[in-house]
């Protein structure tokens, strides 16, 4: 963040901390894209992060638990009841106006049946059906054996529903089978199935095949003695080798259960983890799984739903786009490995394009392409991101190996005396030639930790300060590590690896003896001037801090006569202490004035000052065309008068001889509109004033 905003960097020095414009929970990055070969998958990764000052639960509906399952190689899933976003169970009763099924023993098969509907099963439609007694419907008259399978079942049995695939039968006494075709669905109802050769314990179940293709099964009744752990459960198409099985040999289903198979519900297939807590300031990798089976070339996109326990924000997405892609003959393949310690980095991203896959555990990729020349990114949590330019992938895989160069963490404790503190706020600044060039924030934890990681070789400085809530605030000052109370003292850590020992040691406050005596001003810092850290020192050790209040206000009251250096603390501002004496003749100061600018905090001067009889006056204010500016002196001076933007910079300047009072005109009809200062020095002495230019 090279230009960082005036406001940014003041909301930083406040005890609210405002990072960015971020909601507090969110996933980084937002949207993913994948290429997945004809039939084939890839894990995509995302992370969530939790930058509230709570902990906050999430989950994905649809992705949690054991309760689903699929795709096979057709593009068939499951989901159950167990599910929150699971079918419904409720039972659609047909025994009073199915028909009958009659005939089926023990062993048997009986059909076939007609239905009135196209029923879509791996992509032939079905009219007619057979009802086989060892728990199946199937699509020909095969009898599946009494001994269950697995499914897919790479043999001769084929095309069939195993709602409860196990050696069943029929006591005549109890068990009951119907159908009825209805208008976009055919129903088949199972009454009281039991165990060979015969037990009191039952089943009962429906089958219901819909016109769209979805299949669902609804378990209405298992009785306790039922055994449901020797069972095959799901789907098998005309193909030996294609198919769904939902469970085998498991106890699984249970009374008032449905389960449901669907063609294609969406491409992600798996989300893990499904369901996790995160604690304040912590964060965790998603894993997302895309599934092109049943999918032709082509882009697909589908939004992953995130539900969260905070109220503002009850729900997040991740947007995500695959692209099925054709059998290619070329593009990359390779190794990425740990600059510094040769070691495998699995996960990272390799992406051309719309085309990314991620390495496996021994960090090797293969990136399918079509012959040509590319711009190759490889990126990592925790590394710098590297972009190998104009590489050809030619016929075959063309061999490309990269060393990753890793982020780099600070961390450490904060103390107030021999105590880490319990809360507060941790700030980092990232230093080039002396100057901030970029500004983060953090929480510190517990037992004082804070924690700064991701970050790129450079050097930094940290500073720390106890929070609202904290037993020691209000007695402790904000500190720099180096245990300093100014950035341009502060120890700079040259971070080419992690380090955790950048404790920092806060400074007491020490209040200076009460007295008569007042120090107060105003600080102008853009358009925004509250919370601006204000740091008062003196001999014997005195320190204090306040913060300034709307309109950038600020005091120190009921100080004893003496002499106290007062100035403003930003981190990457430089500042000279501005010294004020109290004492009989003059116990207040209640001009202290000074202004923020690009790279320096200036002090503006008393009303008093030496030089200077009165304040320049700016008129009118608002300024259109021209600025008139009256000065005042107490002495003849040569008075050069600037006008500065808020960042600090000198967009017009003049001198001008004056003698007691002077009115002088500026032209600003080539300025933007805005705010801006009329800075006026004369003699060593400073003093500037805001006007706006419309």
């Amino acid at each position: 963040m090279k230009n960082f905003s005036v406001l940014f960097l003041m909301m930083l020095c406040m005890a609210t901390v405002s990072l960015k414009a971020q909601a507090p929970v969110y996933f980084d990055p937002q949207a993913l894209e994948a290429s997945v070969g004809v039939n084939d998958s890839i894990v995509v990764l995302t992370v969530l992060r939790n930058a509230s000052e709570a902990a906050v639960e999430f989950s994905f509906p649809g992705f949690s638990g054991r309760e689903q399952g699929g795709p096979d190689n057709y593009g068939y899933s499951w989901i159950d009841s167990d599910e929150p976003n699971g079918p419904d169970w409720a039972w659609t009763d047909i025994a009073e106006t199915g028909i009958p099924v009659e005939g089926l023993g023990d062993d048997m098969v009986a059909g076939p049946y007609e239905m009135d509907i196209d029923f879509p099963f791996y992509g032939e439609n079905k009219h007619i059906f057979w009802i086989n007694s060892n728990g199946s419907i199937g699509f020909n008259q095969q009898l599946l054996p009494f001994a269950n399978g697995s499914i897919p079942t790479n043999s001769n049995y084929t095309d069939f529903i195993a709602w409860f695939w196990d050696d069943l039968t029929i006591d005549t006494a109890i068990t009951r089978i119907y159908f009825k075709n209805l208008e976009e669905k055919t129903i088949v109802q199972f009454n009281k199935m039991v165990h060979y050769p015969g037990t009191e314990s039952f089943i009962t179940a429906q089958v219901v095949m819909m016109v769209n293709g979805t299949i669902l099964i609804r378990y209405k009744q298992v009785t306790e003695n039922f055994e449901t752990n020797s069972a095959t459960i799901g789907i098998q198409s005309y193909n030996p080798e294609l198919g769904l099985q939902v469970s085998m040999n498991e106890n699984y289903v249970h009374s008032e259960m449905a389960l449901r198979f669907d063609l294609n519900r969406g491409f992600i297939t798996f989300v893990t983890p499904s369901a996790l807590t995160l604690q304040p300031g912590t964060q965790e990798t998603i894993r997302i799984k895309y599934n092109s089976a049943g999918f032709e070339p082509g882009s697909y996109e589908q939004e992953l739903k995130c539900v969260t326990s905070l109220p503002d924000y009850p729900e997040l997405f991740v947007h995500n786009v695959m692209h099925v892609t054709s059998q290619v003959t070329a593009g990359f393949s390779g190794y990425v490995t740990d600059a510094a310690t040769g070691y495998a980095i699995n996960e990272a991203k390799v992406k051309v394009g719309e085309h990314q896959v991620f390495t496996n555990n021994n960090g090797y990729y293969e990136l399918p392409l079509e012959p040509g020349s590319y711009n190759v990114t490889f990126s990592r949590n925790g590394y710098q991101t590297l972009t190998i330019e104009d590489t050809t992938a030619v016929e075959g895989f063309s061999t490309l190996d990269v060393a990753l160069s890793g982020f780099y963490f600070i961390a450490g404790r904060v103390y107030a005396g021999e105590n880490p503190i319990e809360t507060g706020f941790a700030y980092g600044y990232k230093m080039l030639e002396g100057e901030v060039v970029d500004v983060f924030a953090g929480m510190v934890g517990e037992l004082g930790w804070y924690e700064f990681s991701g970050l790129a070789a450079a050097q930094y400085i940290t500073k720390a300060e106890p929070g609202p809530g904290s037993v020691y605030y209000g007695d402790y000052l904000p500190t720099y590590y180096g245990d300093v109370l100014h950035w341009e003292d502060a120890a700079v850590i040259n971070l080419t690896g992690g380090t955790d020992d950048a404790h920092i040691h806060l400074v007491a406050v020490t209040n200076a003896p009460q007295g008569p005596g007042s120090i107060s001003g105003t600080i102008v810092y853009g358009v925004k001037s509250e919370g601006i850290p204000v740091v008062l020192q003196a001999g014997g050790g005195i320190a204090m801090v306040t913060y300034t209040a709307t309109g950038g206000t600020f005091s120190f009251p009921d100080l004893a006569y003496g002499t106290y250096q007062v100035y403003a603390e930003l981190a990457g501002k430089s500042v000279f202490p501005h010294t004020v004496s109290l004492d009989e003749v003059n116990p207040v100061a209640a001009e202290v004035r000074m202004v923020v600018l690009a790279n320096e905090i200036i002090f503006l001067g008393l009303a008093d000052s030496e030089i200077f009889e009165t304040e320049p006056v700016v008129f009118p204010n608002p300024v259109t065309d021209m600025a008139n500016i009256r000065l005042s002196l107490k002495k003849p001076a040569v008075v050069a008068v600037s006008i500065v933007n808020p960042l600090g910079k000198v967009v017009a300047t003049e001198r001008v001889e004056v003698s007691g009072q002077k009115n002088m005109a500026m032209d600003v009809r080539t300025l933007p509109g805005g705010i801006y200062f009329i800075r006026c020095e004369a003699a060593g002495s400073v003093m500037m004033k805001k006007f706006v230019k419309e």
